[in-house]
């Protein structure tokens, strides 16, 4: 093994640091309260700064960068990166005891002035610390690789052999990283995740030292600018969730204010709705690698072989806008990504309980905001296969879910957190997304397609749930104000064009609003090249229902037989 060759997985000395809290909305859409713009990776910044301390025995830059950043006790609440760094570049010269008798004391003030910041504490897991150790070498390679590439594309001198080895190089560790992230995901047990440990990083090492080797035989250093990446933690979110480095730059000229009205989560998604509508719509029509990259996706990140491969799973492709699969994405992460997220477990309930039929204790549920009680409904911890998938629901529930002449049974797929928050909170119509077939961010839907269902859930998360309503004709759907669209293509045409444009007219919204639901089949997108405009056409045989109603969906959540929250391999 090479001089400076870093064992990966070396044993972690655990503390106690800050451990952002999360509110959860109906459907689960999880909304940071930040207390800076570090965003939810902040609460590694000590293991951060560590692990930087490591890289740096091998780079001369960042080695003077770390020397001075213990003096600066960066990261702190008061001080921007942006601030930091002039400071650093322009003390570099000549950085004084009395310089650094000064920054003690203002370190002094500041810990005092952090105590608040720090009252909620957690432990990080082993699982998550492996995760961001990973991310860091990720994030590492990626910096060096931007660099090699903006030398090439400059017609540098300095870009030759050496340096070509190294892209290659770099570009073979990143694929190994890729494979570990991926098998870490999927564990949660500790003894379960030290043997994939002892099983898998032995490459990944080797992988790693092949680069540091690789680096030090070309001489590359990292510039100034480079330096500065290291300061940004929306840099590091950015590199976690397969963004360009530098997607979140402008975030840097929002006043404090303006920053805090939304979540990081939501300006991600702002900024790549603006994006997409830079992009001629032609091209907006097709998901594809040039798409996501004029969004701003790093290409080589698995972001985007993620996005891709949903994209193509089942008959959900042209049911979604292509480059709402790109926010679909950032909002899964940012709900199960373990190192973005509150605590991540395989499952919301009894975890180790699985493939069989529980309950929930019959306690009083003090804090459910539905009239839905949750004791009552049947809940199944579900490890299945791609490929089994449909065959193991249709299985536990045969048998299980009575079948009455006098009753529908429904399904709604979505995620973990979602179908949780609908157990407790009902449904909230609300939490629907913007421009649907039937609504625009104000609707529940469901289908009577198992298939369908199970198709949307696994397409748009990396933790599907199924949930199963057993509705009644008479007591729900009877007596409810329906408007059937699965005989009237011209009034389907009307709605669907008016909700899927986002230019819903007054008239629109006034002729179904008297509704409690919506019904008909599924739009699918079709681009006209002769007249440059997107059409939507119904979906042969398929079935929707939306519940736009809230008195309605008050009423319907009460029909919650069972939910499948799922673990897919």
């Amino acid at each position: 093994m090479a001089s400076g060759s870093t064992a990966f997985f070396q044993a972690f000395q655990y503390n106690s640091l800050p451990q952002f809290m999360f509110k959860q909305t109906a459907h689960a859409t999880c909304d940071e309260t930040f207390a800076d713009r570090g965003g939810p990776l902040q609460k590694f910044k000590e293991y951060y700064i560590s692990e930087l301390k490591a890289v740096a025995t091998k780079d001369k830059k960042l080695g003077e960068f770390i020397a001075l950043l213990e003096t600066q006790n960066w990261p702190s609440k008061e001080t921007s990166p942006q601030q930091t760094a002039k400071r650093i570049w322009l003390e570099e010269d000549a950085v004084s005891d009395e310089d650094d008798t000064t920054d003690s004391e203002e370190v002094d003030t500041t810990d005092s002035e952090d105590s608040d910041y720090d009252e909620v504490m957690d432990d990080i897991t082993e699982r998550e610390l492996v995760l961001f150790k990973i991310e860091f070498h990720s994030f590492i390679h990626k910096v060096w690789l931007r660099r090699i590439g903006l030398s090439r594309e400059k017609g540098d001198t300095s870009y030759d052999s050496s340096l070509r080895d190294l892209e290659l190089t770099i570009h073979n560790a990143q694929e190994n990283i890729t494979r570990c992230k991926f098998i870490v995901k999927k564990i949660y047990n500790e003894d379960e995740l030290q043997q994939s440990i002892r099983e898998n990083t032995d490459s990944l090492e080797e992988a790693l030292n092949k680069v540091l080797e690789k680096k030090e035989e070309s001489g590359f250093e990292m510039t100034d600018e480079d330096i500065l990446l290291f300061q940004q933690p929306t840099v590091r979110l950015c590199s976690s969730l397969g963004l360009k480095l530098d997607f979140l730059d402008r975030l840097d000229t929002f006043p404090d204010d303006h920053f805090h009205h939304r979540s990081l989560c939501d300006w991600i998604t702002i900024f790549l709705q603006n994006n997409s509508k830079s992009v001629s719509l032609e091209r907006r029509t097709r998901l594809t690698l040039e798409l996501l990259d004029s969004i701003g996706f790093d290409l080589l990140s698995t972001a985007v072989e993620t996005i891709m491969a949903r994209s193509s799973k089942g008959n959900t492709q042209y049911h979604i806008e292509p480059c709402e699969w790109a926010e679909i994405f950032i909002r899964d992460e940012f709900n199960h990504n373990p190192l973005l997220s509150s605590r991540v477990d395989k499952f919301p309930f009894q975890s180790d309980l699985t493939n069989s039929w529980f309950q929930l204790p019959n306690t009083n549920y003090e804090e459910t905001e539905s009239n839905l009680d949750p004791s009552l409904v049947n809940i199944n911890n579900l490890v299945t296969t791609e490929s089994n998938i449909l065959k193991d629901i249709r299985s536990k529930l045969d048998g299980f879910l009575s079948q009455r002449d006098w009753t529908t049974v429904l399904y709604h797929g979505t995620d973990h957190h979602s179908a949780a928050n609908i157990l407790f909170r009902g449904i909230h119509l609300r939490a629907g997304r913007q421009n649907r077939d039937f609504s625009c961010g104000s609707g529940f839907y469901l289908t009577n397609n198992l298939d369908e269902a199970v198709n949307w859930a696994t397409s748009t998360t990396t933790k599907p749930a199924i949930l199963v309503f057993q509705v009644s004709h008479v007591e729900n759907l009877d007596s409810a104000k329906r408007l059937n669209l699965n005989n009237d293509e011209a009034r389907w045409y009307e709605i669907v064009t008016s909700f899927r444009s986002g230019r819903r007219t007054a008239t629109t919204w006034k002729s179904v609003s008297v509704y409690d639901l919506i019904e008909g089949p599924q739009a699918t997108m079709r681009y006209d090249e002769a007249s440059r405009e997107v059409f939507w056409k119904p979906k042969p045989s398929s079935y929707q229902m939306c519940l736009i109603s809230d008195d309605f969906a008050e009423t319907f959540e009460k029909t919650l037989h069972s939910i499948f929250f799922l673990e897919v391999s």
